[in-house]
C-alpha cells in the first residue's frame, strides 16, 4: 500500500532540542550540569510537564525546591530552552517539498508552553493536516494510546502512514501498529530512506 500520510516528530527532527546545551548555558557556574540534565529534562516533573499535568510554573516551582536553584534562574532556563529550538539543517524545507503531495502531520511529546512558543515563532504549521501533542492527551511517545489518538483523531490508515522519529523505541512502537518509520538522524538520511519507500520528494 503506498503512503498518503507523512507524520513528523518535532524535537531533534523539526527543530533541535539539546538539554546539555541549554544547561551548559543556563548554569555555567553548576559543579555537576549532567546532574542537573538529568533532575530537570529526564525527571519525572518534567514527563508531568509534558503529559499536561502540571504547568510550567509549577515544574520551575518543584526544581527550585528539590535542586536548590533560584526560581528566577529557572525562568531564564525555560526561555533558553524555548528559543535554542531552532530549526533541523534542511527540515522546513522537505516539509514544503512533501506537502504538495502528501498530508503531513506533528506528533510531539511536548508541553503547552513550548508548543505555544513554538506556534507563534515559525510559520511551517499551516503545512500540517494536524497536530497531536501529549500535553493535550496525556501520553507519552511510545505508548499506543498516543499513537491511536493520531490515527483516530485524522482517521489513518497506518499501512498508508510513514513516521520519524529520532528515538527508536518510538519509531519501533509505530511499527509495532502498521506504520512504515523511519529513525531521523539527519534530513539527507531520512529523504534516502524516504526514497527507497517511494517518497516522491
Amino acid at each position: 500500500m503506498s503512503i498518503k500520510n507523512i507524520v513528523f516528530d518535532v524535537g531533534n527532527v523539526l527543530v533541535r532540542y539539546d538539554p546539555d546545551f541549554i544547561i551548559g548555558k543556563a548554569f555555567p557556574w553548576h559543579p555537576d550540569r549532567a546532574q542537573l540534565v538529568q533532575g530537570i529534562f529526564k525527571h519525572e516533573t518534567w514527563l508531568a510537564l509534558n503529559r499536561g499535568q502540571i504547568t510550567e510554573p509549577q515544574a520551575l516551582e518543584e526544581y527550585a525546591l528539590r535542586l536548590g536553584l533560584e526560581f528566577e534562574q529557572l525562568v531564564s532556563m525555560i526561555q533558553i530552552a524555548k528559543e535554542s529550538l531552532t530549526p533541523i539543517a534542511g527540515s522546513v524545507e522537505l516539509l514544503r517539498r512533501l506537502h504538495t503531495g502528501y498530508r503531513l502531520y506533528a506528533l510531539t511529546d511536548n508541553t503547552h508552553e513550548i508548543m505555544t512558543y513554538l506556534q507563534m515563532r515559525y510559520d511551517f504549521w499551516p503545512l500540517f493536516k494536524g497536530v497531536v501533542m501529549s500535553a493535550q492527551i496525556g501520553h507519552l511517545k511510545p505508548s499506543q494510546e498516543i499513537f491511536k489518538h493520531l490515527l483516530n483523531t485524522y482517521q489513518l490508515n497506518p499501512n498508508e502512514t510513514l513516521f520519524l522519529d529520532d528515538i527508536s523505541h518510538n519509531v519501533a512502537a509505530a511499527k509495532n501498529l502498521g506504520f512504515e518509520a523511519i529513525v531521523f538522524e539527519n534530513t539527507e538520511q531520512a529523504i534516502a530512506q524516504m526514497k527507497l519507500l517511494g517518497i516522491i520528494i
